[in-house]
């Protein structure tokens, strides 16, 4: 379960922490400069990811499958993100809050087949009206290693979910995130601020809710890379931008007995991978 009270929390917290710094005669000057005035921002972007999803059947036992679910197709969307860097608890205090929202129908390749009739299987080709939200607190220090770089080390914390709709069943796919990462920033100007960013999550609390039944997974990783860029057009605006890879598993569940009417069914959730490969851009205000 999604723990909402932790995020509300994180969310009020950083909120106050950046109006009390716009407030301090002591916190930083950004205008002088670039990577602090890019890391306090608040901006909306436009955003698209190319999602490749695939389970994971075993060829044998119990729910065994002779092939593979995929899903595969480009998802349009949008991000908010909220960050900002001050001095007043510690130099280069960073903050940032990120939410992602995505939805498009994609091509999932499922198949049916009937285990007593040898090589019956054949693909089935649906449409999934995908929804996926991510939403991400990070929380570091930066470190300048010169006049102008950065390297800004943080751990991290959020949600993921995803909806799958497909005809005759909904599936709803949630996990909550911990972990660490590591941001490197680099002005060679003074209004271009580029980056890299990687960090490695786990996937925790996780699970599945389908229209006929319900089951947690184990514990997983997250892993993302990604590369960035901000520039300063003219007073507090700027525009900015990235692309990014992630990858993740799902651990799959147990074997679930449910019932419609006086049947009774088993179900399975198989493991799965997924790969993301985003990109995104959008214009922010640096306060």
């Amino acid at each position: 379960m999604i723990n909402k009270k932790a995020i509300a929390t994180l969310t009020a917290a950083s909120l106050t922490l950046f109006s009390v710094s716009a407030m301090a005669n002591s916190a930083w000057n950004a205008s002088q400069n670039p990577i602090v005035a890019a890391n306090n921002e608040i901006g909306l972007a436009a955003t698209g990811t190319l999602m490749n999803y695939q389970e994971h059947f075993a060829t044998t036992g119990v729910l065994s499958a002779p092939m593979d679910d995929t899903e595969s197709g480009w998802l349009p969307g949008f991000s908010v993100n909220l960050s900002g860097m001050n001095n007043n608890l510690t130099r280069n205090l960073y903050l940032s809050l990120n939410y992602n929202y995505s939805s498009a129908g994609i091509a999932y390749k499922g198949f049916v087949y009937n285990p007593s009739i040898p090589n019956s299987a054949r693909r089935a080709d649906l449409t999934d009206q995908a929804t996926t939200q991510n939403f991400l607190g990070k929380l570091g220090k930066g470190f300048s290693i010169s006049d102008n770089m950065m390297l800004t080390p943080y751990i991290a914390g959020g949600f993921q979910l995803w909806n799958r709709q497909l005809p005759g069943t909904h599936e709803r796919y949630h996990s909550e995130l911990v972990g660490a990462g590591l941001m490197y920033q680099y002005t060679p100007t003074a209004r271009l601020v580029l980056g890299a960013d990687m960090r490695v999550l786990a996937l925790v609390g996780g699970g599945i809710k389908t229209s006929q039944w319900s089951s947690g997974f184990g514990t997983s990783g997250e892993e993302t890379v990604g590369i960035h860029a901000d520039y300063k057009i003219s007073g507090g605006w700027h525009v900015y931008g990235g692309l990014n890879f992630t990858h993740f598993t799902y651990t799959g569940t147990g074997i679930v007995t449910f019932y419609q009417g006086a049947m009774k069914y088993i179900g399975k959730e198989p493991p799965s991978s997924t790969n993301l490969l985003g990109m995104s851009a959008g214009l922010a205000y640096s306060y």
